[in-house]
């Protein structure tokens, strides 16, 4: 089966520069944010993740540091990225302009990849997915970090393709810091570290063994000053963050186990925790809450196999739908628009297979990480849209690749009786 870079026309960077197609999809997209943006202006920060990212980020500007805003205790509920970046900004409408433009960065980011890597049809229309697939834009305007998270993802796939192009050092190093601020944006992306040295030991040239081992010593490098911190600071061991007992928790538990929020998290199971001091601070809580939860998968081992499969379908969009929805909702994402990225994502879903299906070998490589790390974070913690994130950039990668396989096969079909058949186009 031929790579995505053997179709045709793909030996000239893809596109012109001046690909008008291009052109204006990042413009409609561009359009899109910032309607999105004026629609947001003015409301108010719900009662969720959102307010700590704020708090935090106005801690940093009074000089606290990574303390709680309001007790002064440490605080590593979340990674440090999401703040620091939205630190900046004095007001929460200030800080939803920051995060927009950050998504149309990432935005770009990803059309570049587009470009370097897909066919010039398969370019053009994952362009134009990117930049009105609601499943992207949703998230950004919103004080929290899934827009980030998406960029990175983008960022750290344009990377594995430098590698894979240069094979040496510095691309490598690059890709090991895009991980590792990944993993200071959502800390489950660390996975992608140890996956994404895998791709660069298999198919980057040259030293091979030698790029992975700078992917994973820049990572490090990267998220070691973070972890240090939590190390010196917290009574139990912390690495990138205290929400993991949270996590825990609120995933296995009799409400996430059994009902209609099967698969899902809840937050009433991570408010009261037994055998816990009042003046615990946030690393034994989240100790505590992780032995509860390993007690109760434990006590629970019959009904694990089912909540996995709700989880795997929460992720897909095929069960618990409007349940992830009112989710959203709480998330500060307008409800019209999280329907609107579920039908998106029926639509993109069963192209992203066929794409995945007609790319090469080692063009698959560059997506399965991010595949991978999403669908462990499922299986191990719960299925919501917020988890699927990361996943986002590799399913408008993969079903522009799929859109472009289908119309190569619909113009070398035979065309009537007798006749020849037509060869596929260069767009």
């Amino acid at each position: 089966m031929a790579t995505v870079s053997q179709m045709p026309g793909a030996d000239d960077c893809l596109v012109d520069r001046g690909d008008r197609w291009i052109l204006a999809g990042v413009a409609m997209g561009i359009v899109v944010r910032v309607a999105m943006l004026i629609a947001r202006l003015g409301d108010a920060v719900p009662f969720s993740d959102t307010l700590w990212y704020t708090a935090q980020a106005k801690a940093l500007r009074k000089g606290l540091g990574f303390d709680d805003l309001f007790t002064g205790d440490p605080t590593a509920e979340h990674g440090p990225l999401t703040p620091i970046l939205l630190s900046p900004a004095t007001t929460a409408d200030g800080q939803r302009a920051l995060m927009a433009l950050y998504g149309v960065v990432g935005l770009l980011v990803l059309v570049v990849v587009a470009r370097r890597l897909l066919s010039p049809l398969a370019a053009r229309v994952a362009v134009f997915v990117a930049a009105l697939y609601p499943n992207i834009w949703m998230h950004e305007s919103v004080h929290m970090s899934e827009a980030l998270a998406i960029g990175l993802v983008s960022t750290t796939i344009l990377c594995m393709l430098a590698v894979r192009e240069h094979g040496r050092w510095w691309a490598a190093a690059a890709l090991g810091i895009a991980i590792g601020l990944a993993a200071l944006a959502r800390s489950e992306l660390a996975m992608l570290a140890p996956l994404c040295a895998l791709v660069v030991w298999r198919h980057s040239p040259g030293r091979r063994l030698m790029n992975a081992g700078v992917v994973l010593v820049a990572a490090l490098v990267v998220v070691a000053p973070w972890v240090a911190l939590n190390l010196s600071r917290f009574d139990e061991p912390t690495f990138l963050t205290t929400n993991d007992g949270t996590t825990w928790i609120g995933a296995n538990c009799d409400d996430t186990y059994s009902g209609g929020n099967t698969g899902s998290w809840t937050v009433f199971c991570a408010i009261d925790v037994e055998g816990l001091d009042d003046d615990a601070d946030a690393s034994v809580r989240s100790a505590r809450q992780r032995e509860l939860a390993f007690e109760y998968i434990g006590d629970h081992a019959g009904r694990v196999p089912v909540v996995v499969v709700a989880r795997l379908a929460r992720t897909l969009d095929l069960y618990g739908v409007s349940n992830m929805i009112s989710g959203d909702v709480g998330e500060d994402k307008f409800e019209w628009v999280a329907w609107l990225g579920v039908v998106s994502f029926w639509m993109l879903a069963p192209l992203t297979v066929v794409g995945m299906r007609a790319m090469g070998r080692r063009d698959r490589a560059l997506l399965l990480p991010v595949m991978v790390t999403v669908l462990v974070t499922t299986v191990v913690f719960y299925g919501a849209h917020r988890i699927r994130a990361p996943l986002e950039p590799a399913v408008v990668l993969a079903s522009a690749v799929g859109v472009s396989s289908l119309v190569d096969r619909w113009r070398s079909r035979p065309r009537g009786r007798g006749a020849p058949a037509v060869p596929a186009r260069s767009t």
